[in-house]
Parts: structure tokens; sequence; C-alpha cells
């Protein structure tokens, strides 16, 4: 008896790319949560999930090509046979689908761009414009709101940043690992205590792509939270943040 052959080899590994992803995105954060006992989801960082569905793909791949039969069904839907109408729908969309997508990441990597030569790069980059004036609107609250903002960033701070700057806010998160350059340490008094909250909200919302191009390059992998978290998660977060590194942010200077 011959193997059993699959001529829709292709749409079975992109279902499970896809499965992968919303496994990563919607289950993996429930496993996490009661595997570690956490009162709250553990959701998987942006970074992280892009080399997870990166892998997967590659997988797929290569299992498609162990062997002659498995890569002529991989390429199946693409050859005459039984399914004709189905097979002529689907390489339709194959067909219209695949140029689109090669020509949208042409154009993406073609667009123009300025770096500037490496010594110009900075530590520490300025702050946007757009950023200097905003304050956190939770530090003049009452005493008592506070203490309940800085709970519920500690809690967001967990749930979102701990993967890789650590439950003690000390840089050493389980997947800190996995960077050529380990995620900072913030109980050091030399980081996140010689700026103000403002600053750090800009870094939280934009990430690593939001930095200006004018210092490049940048070894930074924090991930642009901007679109996952909402502006009152990323202040409480940082009061969390703060308070689980237990330093204070920088004050800042009074005009006279």
């Amino acid at each position: 008896m011959g193997n059993k052959r699959s001529p829709y080899l292709m749409f079975w590994v992109v279902a499970a790319v896809i499965f992968l992803f919303f496994f990563l995105k919607y289950v993996s954060p429930w496993v996490f949560q009661v595997l570690m006992g956490k009162g709250h989801p553990m959701p998987t960082p942006s970074t992280l999930m892009t080399w997870y569905l990166i892998m997967g793909v590659l997988a797929g791949l290569v299992y498609a090509t162990t062997s002659n039969q498995k890569f002529a069904d991989f390429l199946g839907f693409l050859l005459p046979g039984k399914g004709a109408f189905l097979k002529m729908f689907l390489q339709k969309i194959f067909l219209m689908a695949f140029p689109l997508v090669v020509g949208w990441f042409v154009y993406s990597y073609s667009l123009p761009g300025a770096a500037s030569p490496v010594e110009l790069r900075i530590q520490h980059p300025t702050l946007p414009q757009k950023y200097e004036k905003l304050e956190n609107p939770f530090r003049g609250k009452d005493a008592d709101t506070q203490r309940r903002c800085v709970e519920e960033g500690k809690v967001l701070f967990q749930a979102y940043c701990r993967p890789c700057h650590g439950s003690k806010a000390d840089g050493n998160g389980p997947f800190a690992n996995s960077f050529r350059l380990r995620p900072i340490n913030f109980q050091d008094p030399g980081t996140i205590a010689t700026v103000v909250d403002n600053y750090l909200f800009w870094r939280i919302k934009e990430g690593g792509p939001g930095l200006p191009s004018e210092s490049t390059p940048w070894d930074s992998a924090m991930p642009a939270w901007e679109g996952d978290l909402e502006d009152e998660q990323m202040w409480k977060i940082i009061m969390g943040e703060y308070d689980t590194a237990g330093v204070m942010p920088r004050q800042r200077e009074k005009a006279e």
C-alpha cells in the first residue's frame, strides 16, 4: 500500500503557521499564567512572536523538502489532477497573493532613508519635542490613588515587561539571554533613575523602531507597545517599574 498523498500540503503548512500565531497570541499567555501561578496572563512579546513565526515557516519548508514526494505534494495544488476547480481557485489566489506580498516587501525595503555615520551614535537619545511637556497624570493624585496605580502598574509590568526585564526589573528576565545585548538593569542608579517619566513613556510607546535615525545604529530590541497598551497603562507601568526597581525618576528642572 502506497503512502497517502496530500496535494494541498502547502496550505496545511500555512494553516499550521496561522495556528501557531493564534496560540502564541491568545493561548500561550493563559498557559503561562497557570504554569507560573500568576494572577494575570503572561503575553508573548511581539519580537519573540515574530521569531517563533519565522521558525514555524522554516520548519514547514524543511518538512516539505524531506522527500521528493512531500515536495511534490507541497506544490501539488499547482499541478493538474483531481479537484480541478478547487485547484484552479487556489492557483488564482496564489498567483495574485505572491506578487503582492513580494512587492510589498520590496517596496518597504526600498524606501529612501539615510543613516548617519556610526561615530555620531549617542548612548542616550534626545527626548522628541512632542513628549517634552507630557506629565504622568497619576503623579499628582492623592497618596491612595498613587499607591493603587503603582500596584496596577506592577501587575502590568509583570505581564508585559517581565519576560525581558525580569520580575525584579534587574534585566534578568527568562528571555534576556536571547538578545545579543541583555536588557538593562533598572535597579542600577545610572539607568531609569536618571530620566523623567515622560522619557520612559516615549521609550515604551515607540520602542526600538521609534529611536531617531540621526544616531543609528541602535542595539535596542524593545518592541513598540503603542497599539497594544493604552497610554494610561503605560503611565502606570512606569510607576510600577520604578517601584519594582527601588529607584525614583529624575525630577524636572523648574523654570526660573
